[in-house]
């Protein structure tokens, strides 16, 4: 309206000296059409903002962008979303983009993965940073659009709640006591704070996204307009009465999920050491103020004024912001109100008129760290890991056999290489679980029994398995990651036992496997003299001290003709040729072991039994 007066006032000063010489119609529709022209050309604009764009040249310098990049967080934040975004900033500043926008549509996730992609972005070749709320950011999604240089927000977009919570693997959410919590926050309020004073971000309303117990009151300067969030004791100082708290002052930030025990609303304590530096919002942080103030990048200073006596009549109280009973969320117009949301933006041609950019490239996440990502699910690991013992299992069972030990290799690198890849598991790891494998298979297939090498083999590949669960060395570990291993690994033992049990109980009809297996009694008979043959009955059995001759090649496994029957066996140390004198060590169900009877080969010695025409020895 104010555009529109200013064109009809002085157009009706310019016509009133024509007037008194001849107002025609002819004029009169001119000046109409040329009044309806002005509003049209100068008013729309002021009256239809909500569609108005802004022209390009209108766009901030420190926003201004040709080539935008788009990283996308749509899922749980893990170890390999951070592997993955720190992948994508390094792809976008090498294609030479001027803005990144981090597209967040995330619940949260590892609050170490957050506090790494945090750091990435702070320190990303691409300054420019831009985070997208579109349509939520919960929990570390929320600190990370903080980390960002400016954030923008599609119209149902919902940000905040990050308050640390723990998972058990397979309780589900447990409660979480407040002094282990407060330890978990530490470094959050670092982050969040580091990121305030980065950013603009008032200091001590982003402490309410992580911590409880954090009572806000917002106020105005008088002379400058600033609105800062100050506290009771604040509040109090510069106002000279006690905070507004009856029912009509209800927050305007509702606490997400108002937390049962949470730290009553009282006075925050002084900041350490007075004056301008770090001050907590709530009482539990208290303790831990000068540690907080020490963390922070000292090259950030705080933009917080000190809020005492004599500031009293230079602020404005606007409102009362959170009650502190819950981490707060942002909605609606709370982005706009508290100074979040630099615009709205709902598409991509949007955000393209935002930056005033020619081009809006999209980075996604590999198939490889999706894979990596999927691979490190505590289900499919659990599965990994049964089938791997299975695997391993079988092979040392069956030697020779070749697929069951290509299978146990093949799980074994599923489940080593993500975490590795991620950051996840150390060199240790990796050298414990090849240590236990080699100790087991030197227990089982060259010293005879079962003593300290296949305990401290299966001691060692459990510890190594468990392993894959932890970041970093044995000490950096969380009882919580721990207990995810340790529960995990067995179960996969548990689940890997009776799929052998299985396995072995129906062994003669899996295929391959049951070439390899001894063949008793009461199977069934068949017409095949050779099969005939290969058939120990029970005045035939194998026992420690028969001798025979080796049918096959044992490499270390193969066959043995002992007394009328051939029988699997495993040669006891290296290999043997076909026709060498053997002596039964040990049998048991499952295994028999032979070793060299020192009588040389005895390819032309008659057999003591029917043998078969093709692999035995010339009759």
């Amino acid at each position: 309206m104010r555009s529109s007066d200013s064109t009809c006032e002085p157009r009706s000063v310019g016509l009133a000296p024509r007037a008194r010489r001849e107002i025609g119609p002819a004029r009169v529709i001119r000046a109409v059409m040329l009044l309806v022209f002005g509003w049209v050309a100068l008013g729309m604009p002021t009256a239809l903002g909500g569609g108005w764009e802004l022209p390009q040249g209108s766009v901030p310098a420190g926003r201004k962008a040709d080539k935008v990049a788009v990283i996308v967080i749509d899922r749980e934040i893990t170890r390999y979303t951070a592997v993955s975004v720190k992948r994508r900033l390094k792809e976008a500043a090498a294609m030479g983009a001027d803005a990144v926008v981090i597209e967040l549509d995330t619940p949260g996730g590892e609050v170490g993965a957050v506090l790494d992609i945090c750091a990435e972005i702070h320190q990303s070749a691409v300054p420019n940073t831009v985070a997208w709320v579109n349509p939520k950011a919960y929990s570390g999604g929320a600190i990370i659009a903080l980390a960002c240089r400016e954030i923008v927000v599609n119209e149902a977009a919902r940000m905040g709640d990050a308050l640390p919570i723990a998972i058990d693997p397979v309780r589900g959410l447990q409660a979480m006591p407040e002094a282990e919590r407060q330890k978990i926050v530490a470094p959050l309020i670092v982050e969040v704070v580091d990121s305030a004073r980065r950013r603009g971000w008032d200091e001590s309303l982003v402490q309410a996204f992580v911590s409880l117990g954090v009572e806000l009151w917002q106020v105005e300067n008088t002379q400058t307009g600033q609105r800062f969030c100050i506290d009771a004791a604040e509040f109090e100082a510069v106002f000279g009465t006690p905070p507004p708290r009856h029912p009509d002052a209800s927050p305007e930030l509702v606490s997400a999920r108002p937390i049962s025990g949470s730290p009553g609303a009282s006075p925050a304590p002084p900041a350490a050491g007075g004056g301008g530096g770090f001050r907590p919002a709530s009482p539990a942080l208290a303790g831990m103020a000068g540690d907080i103030e020490q963390a922070i990048d000292p090259s950030l200073a705080t933009r917080r004024p000190v809020f005492n006596r004599s500031q009293r009549g230079q602020w404005n109280y606007v409102g009362y912001v959170t009650d502190g009973n819950g981490p707060i969320v942002l909605a609606g117009d709370s982005f706009k109100r508290y100074g979040f949301s630099s615009a709205t933006v709902r598409n991509d041609a949007e955000l393209t008129a935002f930056f005033g950019a020619t081009t809006v490239t999209r980075l996604h996440q590999s198939w490889s760290e999706t894979l990596a990502e999927f691979l490190s699910n505590i289900l499919v690991r659990g599965v990994l890991i049964a089938i791997f013992l299975v695997a391993l299992f079988t092979e040392m069972t069956h030697p020779g056999a070749v697929i069951p030990g290509g299978i146990a290799v093949l799980a074994l690198l599923l489940i080593v290489a993500p975490p590795m890849i991620a950051g996840m598991a150390a060199w240790w790891t990796l050298a414990a679980i090849l240590a236990g494998i080699l100790l087991v298979v030197l227990e089982v297939l060259v010293i005879p029994g079962f003593g300290i090498p296949g305990i401290a083999g299966l001691i060692l590949l459990f510890g190594g398995l468990v392993g894959t669960f932890i970041p970093g060395a044995p000490g950096d570990a969380t009882s919580e990651q721990v207990l995810s291993g340790i529960v995990t690994v067995l179960l996969a033992t548990v689940t890997a036992g009776f799929a052998l049990f299985f396995l072995f109980k129906h062994l003669p009809s899996v295929p391959i496997l049951n070439r390899y297996v001894l063949r008793d009694s009461g199977m069934e008979e068949s017409d095949d003299p050779l099969l005939a043959a290969m058939d120990p009955s029970p005045d035939s059995l194998v026992v420690p001290g028969d001798e025979g001759f080796a049918a096959t090649p044992l490499r270390p496994a193969g066959r043995a003709q002992i007394g009328d029957v051939i029988v699997d066996v495993v040669a006891a140390f290296g290999f043997l040729d076909q026709g060498t004198p053997v002596r039964v060590v040990s049998a048991d169900r499952f295994r028999i072991v032979v070793d060299a009877a020192g009588l040389g080969p005895v390819s032309s010695r008659p057999a003591t039994g029917p043998a078969p025409s093709g692999d035995g020895p010339a009759a």
